[in-house]
């Protein structure tokens, strides 16, 4: 146990290559989707052109999932002492099957083929599978959290939402892609998916890092106890009737539970911002600035889907899918791997007992200052894209230079990571 971080088992850590896979093939499917927004800048007309399809899984399955499971073969183990079996072969196959997944998926999205949208399903349903069969078989083996933290119950809870989320996404892309009949409306079954992945497995995951992260990181005081303890429970609480709702066409009850969720969210946000403005950095770095800036572009997110309650426009949708994962998880996860895989690296170096350089100096400021100012003037772009098509081609290039020295300073601290090793 860590005596500086109590609850930490850092010792449980699996190998370093294990979830750097992940986090280095991340922001290719960023690369990729700013390409395409270069060449179909009409994409941004609806979210149901396409080109936004494609886009759209490349973000979400592409970057973000990438991201998030690599994160979680490192904190699974950590935090929850839930050490998986075999963790370089089940991140060996997981990435595999994730990668040309998602490659295919959005492919198929993009250029109508139903085949390419059937393989991409399956590879990525074999490769959830084998994670979360994984994960369950190290949860059950794990002994009994013995600290406060509500992190390890809210990772079983976000691990449960992406299993939905998953499943109904997987089920939409053999279906469509075979012509079957749906049981529902394709729109409902659409929005059933796209929640479960934002709110449930996405927002989940999120705040239960964040528990551990933001406090850590940023040098900020602890989530209140009653919030991290009430937070995924309610939000959950609101997703069911909320399903409900979607299925049997209750317009009422979807009212309701959409005002909860917008209410979980922002709350979550405004806690965030509460516990920066009391950080104990006398100077915020540029990933604390990112990571304030998610958290604005979640409330941005908030009120464009209320505004799409309300009018009909198709911007609006559009609008808050640009908030949501360019803004909100783009951000923030480019922010947590500045802090994340400069530690790992120091971590592995420190365990192998190797005389580690300090984090800066595995990667210094100054580049990650300069990759996070382009994507917010990436975020601006879209945004202004959203309601001048024109810009498409200019916010897609900003976001393929973006996600492109995202890679280069990943890269960078593998390449010191490996000269301190060799040294």
């Amino acid at each position: 146990m860590s005596s500086a971080n109590p609850g930490l088992s850092y010792e449980d850590t699996p190998p370093l290559s294990a979830p750097l896979r992940f986090f280095l093939t991340a922001p290719l499917f960023g690369l990729l989707a700013g390409l395409v927004l270069i060449f179909d800048p009409a994409l941004l007309d609806s979210r149901w052109t396409p080109g936004a399809l494609a886009v759209v899984h490349l973000f979400a399955v592409g970057f973000m999932l990438h991201a998030m499971l690599g994160a979680l073969l490192q904190i699974l183990p950590v935090v929850a002492g839930a050490a998986f079996p075999a963790p370089l072969r089940v991140a060996a196959l997981t990435h595999v099957l994730l990668s040309l997944g998602a490659g295919s998926l959005a492919l198929g999205l993009g250029s109508g083929s139903p085949w390419a949208v059937v393989s991409g399903g399956v590879m990525l349903g074999c490769g959830l599978f084998i994670f979360l069969a994984a994960s369950l078989i190290g949860l059950a083996r794990a002994a009994p959290a013995q600290s406060a933290s509500k992190t390890p119950r809210d990772l079983r809870l976000a691990l449960g939402a992406l299993a939905l989320a998953g499943a109904v996404g997987i089920a939409l892309a053999i279906a469509l892609g075979k012509g079957l009949a749906l049981p529902f409306g394709l729109p409902a079954l659409v929005d059933l998916h796209a929640i479960w992945a934002w709110m449930g497995w996405g927002g989940l995951l999120l705040a239960a890092t964040s528990w551990v992260v933001v406090p850590m990181f940023q040098i900020t005081p602890a989530y209140p106890a009653a919030f991290t303890r009430l937070w995924a429970p309610l939000t959950l609480a609101a997703l069911v009737p909320w399903s409900v709702a979607m299925i049997a066409d209750l317009g009422w009850l979807k009212l309701g539970a959409s005002a909860a969720l917008v209410a979980l969210g922002g709350a979550f946000a405004l806690q965030t911002l509460a516990l920066q403005r009391n950080s104990r950095r006398s100077t915020p770095d540029a990933p604390f600035r990112a990571f304030r800036l998610s958290m604005l572009a979640l409330l941005g997110s908030l009120l464009a889907l209320l505004a799409s309650l309300i009018h009909d426009a198709p911007q609006w949708p559009v609008l808050a899918g640009v908030l949501v994962l360019h803004g909100t998880f783009a951000g923030a996860i480019s922010a947590m791997l500045y802090k994340i895989v400069p530690f790992l690296a120091w971590l592995n170096l420190t365990q192998a007992r190797i005389r580690a350089p300090n984090m800066k100096k595995l990667l210094p400021d100054a580049p990650i200052r300069g990759q996070l100012r382009l994507h917010a003037a990436a975020l601006a772009a879209l945004i202004f894209a959203v309601a001048v098509p024109a810009a498409g081609p200019l916010a897609g290039a900003l976001v393929a230079a973006e996600f492109a020295w995202l890679l280069a300073n990943l890269l960078r601290t593998v390449r010191a990571w490996h000269q301190a090793a060799n040294a």
